[in-house]
């Protein structure tokens, strides 16, 4: 079973589990982003603008120093 989102401002989210990849597009940053509780569920890994994550700052700044070859934030591939 799933876990509940949470109310973050009167909004529901997820938490983010990890990034599994990032890519540039129409100069933004995108991450695929794996969900916690759904791990197990490859299907529900989806493509987020880096910078409308605001749950996991530190997961997406700290994406190119787990992979550098991939854009990140503040990189000039974006």
């Amino acid at each position: 079973m799933s876990p509940p989102p949470v109310i973050v401002e009167e909004q529901e989210e997820w938490e983010v589990a990890q990034v599994l990849d990032s890519k540039p597009k129409k100069g933004k940053l995108w991450c695929l982003v794996e969900w916690k509780g759904f791990s197990e569920d490859p299907e529900r890994t989806t493509l987020e603008s880096a910078s409308s994550i605001t749950s996991l700052p530190d997961l997406v700044k700290n994406f190119p120093s787990l992979y550098p070859d991939k854009p990140g934030p503040n990189t000039s591939r974006v």
